[in-house]
Order: structure tokens, then sequence, then C-alpha cells
């Protein structure tokens, strides 16, 4: 009961919280997106395989490294507030998009790509039409895990003064509040939910027929 008495008491707070923690997702998330696809094609165009094998044991690597490690390595440079966090979101999230964009592109058939060469495509129109279209579904599932990642470690970005709903949990831990606990983890756990789901039927509707059958 009191979970609910806190919810309708600070309602408005709550509101305000979450916007500030959609704001952190939603800037460091859509930057992500387009460098981390733009690393991933650039080091997988022809001539560029060691290069591109290099940056795919590298981000495969660096998944392993703890959220809050890449935070408190930014915050030692750049200080506290939204900027910083948003920073280190940015680079969280970066590593699993480059790393499907890259594995997605280099798990293409070759023969695929010679056949277009041989219809006589640019490597421009290979990219869009041919290779992207047949990535996509590694693409995507790259994309909705660094989503997902990126709204859980928005709650630890907290501790650097970003704000966020991640502030009600550290206040919580802090006066051995509870449903200020809940009152912030609920929310986030909702968000990450409703998106993914959103991201799911998008990538569907994002996925031709044929990819789909070919996956299946």
């Amino acid at each position: 009961m009191e979970f609910f008495t806190y919810v309708a008491e600070n309602l408005g707070y709550m509101g305000i919280k979450a916007l500030e923690h959609l704001y952190l997702f939603a800037t460091s998330w859509a930057i992500a997106i387009v460098v981390g696809m733009a690393i991933g094609i650039y080091v997988t165009r022809p001539g560029r395989e060691k290069s591109g094998r290099i940056a795919l044991s590298i981000t495969g690597i660096a998944q392993a490294v703890p959220s809050i490690a890449v935070i408190a390595i930014v915050f030692l440079f750049m200080g506290i507030g939204p900027a910083p966090a948003i920073f280190a979101l940015f680079l969280y999230s970066i590593v699993p998009i480059t790393f499907n964009t890259a594995s997605g592109l280099f798990g293409i058939d070759k023969s695929m790509i010679e056949a277009a060469r041989g219809m006589g495509m640019t490597n421009r129109q290979i990219l869009w039409q041919v290779e992207i279209p047949n990535a996509l579904p590694t693409i995507f599932s790259g994309i909705r895990n660094a989503a997902i990642i990126n709204l859980g470690t928005a709650t630890i970005a907290s501790a650097i003064g970003a704000g966020g709903l991640g502030e009600l949990i550290f206040i919580g831990l802090g006066t051995f509040k509870f449903e200020m606990i809940l009152a912030g983890a609920i929310p986030v756990s909702i968000m990450a939910v409703l998106i993914d789901f959103a991201l799911s039927i998008i990538q569907n509707k994002m996925t031709s027929e044929g990819i789909k059958l070919q996956n299946e």
C-alpha cells in the first residue's frame, strides 16, 4: 500500500524523472545507432576485411566490460551531469550495434554479392539493396540489445547527477524506502518491455518476407 500511496503523492515528480530517463536513453541510443552502423559498414567494405575482423574482436570483448566501469571512467574525465551520462551511455550502446552490424554484413553469402555485381550493380547499390536487407535481422538484434542495455544503464548514470528514474532508486536505497525503489524500478522495467515490443514490430515490418522464410 505504501507504494501506491507514494505514487499517488509523487506522480508529477515521477513523470519528470521518467522524461529525464527517456531523454538520456533516446539521445545516446540514437547517436549510437548512427555511429555504430557507420563503423560497422565502414570496416566491412571490400579491402578492409582485416580491420573489420579486428573491430569485431574488439567489440566482442568490449561487451564484457561492466557498465559501471564505463560510467566511472567517463565521470573521472568529464565530471557529473547529463552530458557525461549521455556520452557514457553512447559508448556502452555503440558496442552491440557495431558488433552486430559488422557480423551481419560479414555473414552475407558472397555468391549473392557476386551475382549482384554481375548484374551491373554498384557497390553502393549492393550495400543498400542486397547486404543491408539481408543483414537487417542481425543488425536489429544489436539495436534492440543496445536499447535494453541503455535503459538499464541509465539508472546507474543517475549516480553522476544525470537525473532519471535511477535517482528514485538511489534515494530509496539510501533512505531505506522500499516504495521509492519500486517507483524507480517498475517504470524502467515497463519502458524496457514496451520499447523492445515496439522495436520487434518495426523489425518485423522492415524485414522482407523472403528473409523471414530464410531465417525460419
